[in-house]
Parts: C-alpha cells; sequence; structure tokens
C-alpha cells in the first residue's frame, strides 16, 4: 500500500498490501520555488498536464534572476580562476569516453562468458519513473506491459506503458482515463485471457477515489473504468470475463479506516459491468481465482483473516438463494500478501510490519488453508512479514521475508528446509519468480538477487537503479517476471528492465 508521497511529508512506497501507509519520505521542498526551477523533467511533466503553470514559473524565475544576480555576483577573476579552458574540457571529455568504451567492452567479454544467471538486455527508463508493480507480458511474449509512478512538483500521477519486449522501444502510453489523469500505481497490470485487455487497479494508500480500469492492449485505449471511493493496490485475477480486484481501506495513523473498510470488486471484462461487490475489511490482497470459481483473497489490517467468495454474479446467487461467502478463516497477522493456489491448498502470507513501518517486534506468518473449508493445514511462523508473492513447486514453497530472508519450506506440512539472508540488513519486499533452480527477487536497495532453490546460496546480484541514484532505498517493490529466456522487472531509479537468461552449457 503506498501513499502518495506528496500527501504527508513522509516517505514511503509502496507495494501491497500491508494496508499501512506507503509514503515515500519525500521533502516538502519539491513543492518550493528551487524544486520547480531544480526539476526541469519533473516541470515538464506538470506542464503537460497543466499548461497555465508555465506562465507563474516564468513570473517567479524572473523575479529570481534579478535577486540572485545581485547576490551571488563575483569578481571576474574569481570566476576564471575556475574556468576550463576549450581544451582541458576536451581532454576530460575524451578520458571519460574511452573509459566508459573500456568499461563497456569488459563488461561484454565477461558476460560472453558466462554460462548461467542473467545479463542486462534493455532498459526502459519509464519516463524517470518509480516502477513499483510486476510487469506482464503479451501471450505471444512480443510486448510487455509495465506502469510506473511520475513524479511532477507538486504530485506523482500514473502512466501505463507498453513496450517491445525484445527491444524495449515503446510502442504506447496512456497518461488518462478518460479526462481524468492517471493515478499513481501499486497495483499490477493482468491481460485477458485473449489478450485484448488489461485490467489494472490505481492509487497508492492514501488515493481516493480511485477506479478499476480496463484497457485495449493493442492500442492503450481505454475500454472501462468503475470508480471507488477507495484505492486499488491490489492486482486483479481474471478467470474467463470476470475480473476481480480487492479495493483497500484509506486508514488514518491509529490504522482505522477512515471511509470504509474495504471491499472485493467484480467486474465484466467485455463490457466494464460490476457484476457484485462484498466488504472484506481492507482487501488489498491481490485475490486468485480457483477452476471452480471460488475467489480467495486475504483481508489485512482490522481484519486479520482469509476469505473464500462465490464468483457468480448477484442475481444467480439470488436465483440459487446462495450466500457470497463461503468461508472466513482469521489469521494471527494482517494477510496483504498475494494468493497462491496449490492443489488443494490456499497459501497466504502476512505479518505484523507493512511496506513502509517495521514493527518494533517484528513477526510473521504463511499459512496453507484447505480450499473447500478454510480449515489451517498448518502455519510457519516467520521472523517478520511476508509481503509479496510466494512460488510453490515439486514440493515446495519458497518466500521472501520482509527481514531480507528467503525461505524454503516443505509443502506438505509447513517444516523449514533452509532460511538465508539474501541481502545482509537490506528488508526485501518484492516477492518470489522460479526458473529452473534459480529463485529471483528484488531487495529495497535496488538490487536483483539471483538464488539458488536447492540451499539459499546467492548466485549473483544487478543492480537496478540508476547510476549515481540510489533512490530511497524502500522502492523496489517490483517482483521479476520470467517469460521464456527473458526476465523483466521494475526499479526505483532506473526504469522497467530486461534480462537474458544464459543457459548454462554443458
Amino acid at each position: 500500500m503506498i501513499k502518495d508521497p506528496f500527501a504527508t511529508v513522509g516517505v514511503v512506497p509502496i507495494f501491497v498490501n500491508a494496508g499501512a501507509a506507503l509514503v515515500p519520505t519525500l521533502v516538502a521542498s519539491f513543492t518550493s520555488v528551487a524544486a520547480i526551477l531544480l526539476k526541469p523533467k519533473e516541470l515538464l511533466a506538470l506542464f503537460r498536464r497543466k499548461p497555465w503553470v508555465p506562465v507563474a514559473v516564468i513570473l517567479i524565475a524572473t523575479g529570481l534572476w534579478f535577486g540572485i544576480a545581485r547576490l551571488l555576483s563575483t569578481p571576474a577573476s574569481a570566476a576564471a580562476s575556475t574556468k576550463k579552458t576549450p581544451e582541458t574540457a576536451l581532454a576530460s571529455r575524451g578520458a571519460d569516453y574511452w573509459t566508459n568504451f573500456a568499461l563497456k567492452q569488459i563488461q561484454e567479454e565477461a558476460n560472453a562468458k558466462k554460462t548461467t544467471g542473467v545479463i542486462p538486455l534493455w532498459d526502459f527508463p519509464a519516463d524517470e519513473g518509480m516502477v513499483l508493480s510486476t510487469p506482464t507480458v503479451s501471450t505471444g511474449g512480443d510486448r510487455v506491459f509495465a506502469t510506473a509512478a511520475v513524479q511532477d512538483v507538486a504530485s506523482y500521477f500514473g502512466v501505463l506503458y507498453c513496450a517491445d519486449a525484445m527491444t524495449g522501444k515503446p510502442i504506447w502510453k496512456a497518461e488518462k482515463a478518460g479526462d481524468e489523469d492517471l493515478k499513481p500505481f501499486f497495483s499490477s497490470p493482468t491481460l485477458s485471457a485473449d489478450g485484448k485487455y488489461l485490467v489494472i487497479g490505481q492509487g497508492l494508500h492514501d488515493s481516493a477515489d480511485c477506479s478499476f480500469l480496463c484497457f485495449e492492449t493493442a492500442t492503450g485505449a481505454l475500454h472501462w473504468k468503475v470508480k471507488t471511493p477507495l484505492h486499488i493496490e491490489s492486482s486483479p485475477a481474471i478467470r474467463g470475463d470476470l475480473a476481480v480486484v480487492g479495493c483497500g481501506a484509506i486508514e488514518g495513523p491509529d490504522h482505522k479506516p477512515t471511509s470504509h473498510p474495504g471491499y472485493v470488486l467484480a467486474v465484466r471484462i467485455s463490457d466494464g459491468k460490476e457484476l457484485w461487490r462484498h466488504d472484506v475489511a481492507d482487501a488489498e490482497s491481490s485475490p486468485a481465482i480457483g477452476d471452480d470459481g471460488t475467489v480467495y483473497i486475504g483481508s489485512g489490517f482490522n481484519g486479520n483473516a482469509v476469505v473464500a467468495l462465490r464468483g457468480e454474479s448477484d442475481e444467480e446467487l439470488k436465483s440459487k438463494n446462495l450466500k457470497r461467502e463461503l468461508w472466513k478463516t482469521p489469521a494471527p497477522f494482517p494477510i496483504t500478501g498475494p494468493v497462491t493456489i496449490v492443489g488443494d491448498l490456499v497459501l497466504v502470507g502476512g505479518g505484523n510490519s507493512d511496506f513502509v513501518f517495521a514493527d518494533p517486534k517484528p513477526a510473521g506468518v504463511i499459512l496453507a488453508l484447505d480450499r473447500k473449508t478454510g480449515v489451517v493445514r498448518w502455519q510457519a511462523p516467520m521472523d517478520d512479514s511476508v509481503l509479496n508473492q510466494m512460488v510453490a513447486t515439486d514440493g515446495k514453497v519458497y518466500a521472501a521475508v520482509r527481514n531480507g530472508s528467503v525461505v524454503s519450506l516443505n509443502l506438505a506440512d509447513g517444516k523449514p528446509i533452509w532460511t538465508k539472508r539474501v541481502s545482509g540488513n537490506t528488508p526485501v519486499k518484492a516477492g518470489i519468480a522460479l526458473q529452473g533452480q534459480t529463485l529471483f527477487t528484488v531487495s529495497c536497495d535496488g538490487y536483483l538477487i539471483l538464488v539458488n532453490a536447492a540451499d539459499g546460496s546467492v548466485i549473483e546480484k544487478h543492480p537496478l537503479n540508476a547510476k549515481g541514484k540510489p533512490g530511497q532505498g524502500i522502492y523496489s517493490l517490483s517482483t521479476p517476471m520470467l517469460a521464456k529466456d527473458k526476465l523483466y522487472v521494475g526499479s526505483e531509479t532506473g526504469g522497467l528492465h530486461c534480462f537474458q537468461s544464459v543457459a548454462k552449457k554443458s
């Protein structure tokens, strides 16, 4: 859950589902005149959305020019003493060029010798926005869709992108839903089964009056929007023509909702008709839909539960005299992580820390529940919250823990196989992806981390943030997305990245 960093002075990011305020700590000076003058790219973003602003900026800049010129006037000799000659400037540029050229050659030679791991393929700047959510790839693998929270001088707004999956070249981008600017994104895009539509929620943790949105994947045109007074940090689940998403509570400093406590929303993809909504406290978990149409979702702060809901429309349930809720199982902590279905089990993670704030006595849990009854099959205590996507395969469960650990559990009984710190004391709030025997996750200081699934040892790390822009150490939340031999992942300051996997030679 993320708050608009300009709604308060606190810093916060977001991913999901902890129901707490994710508010990047951004200084108030961003709204000052100095910030306006010193951030041309943010100015361009603001001017594009609000054309009247340049006039005000020019008037302010003119006044400051005369004032600063008088205050900062210095003798010409002082300025001359620090001025570079054309010859020294040229030499400096030449040295930089050849140094960078040499480093690039060394890196390319090293990549050519690699027999495992990944190598960088391309970067997509995403208007220098924060890519907080997980990208998704078209069924054919030729397009990648991603979001960003882009800063102007007074706030954040959202942008949705479509790029060529092989080259990273932009295809289209959407900045509006009808006549409204898009709000920043924490929710991840999900594609319809036929690939024609993309559905996504919008808003950070303190955002209100957000919408559930559907876009045409071919052009980026808005197909429909369904308004909600809340925010949607949950990522949608799709089954056939049904899209389901959680709408989270807007909370005060005491974690109590200031308006509606939250609900699950279901919409028909083909025409945008709302089929049903059902109250679930702080429904910021990303739901999953079973093969029988049952919807499973976590309940976060003020809820502490896992809920199973029938997926049929209100009219269908009324005709059968059936209730929406199948079962509701209490949990020891807020359940804000995405739901994973494995066979007859529902796996969820949670804890008392969120994406921004760590509890003074952090604790978390992974629960395995019976899909039909909601009975807890097993629960595994964690040292901190499990906030994001887990992976289950070959009788094992892999999860990232907020304290910087990755864990492997036995799927049958939840007993630990191994627990390894993969990022020192740096938190890991992104989820897990798995390919073969390699796990992929992202640390909050902006590194893609490859982990050996057999024993938890770190294979390699790759920086994701832009050079010279390390970020706040909070916003690297994007879970890696694997598509064949490519890996796509977002970053706080480095945009969207694509890596090429390197097959191990025999």
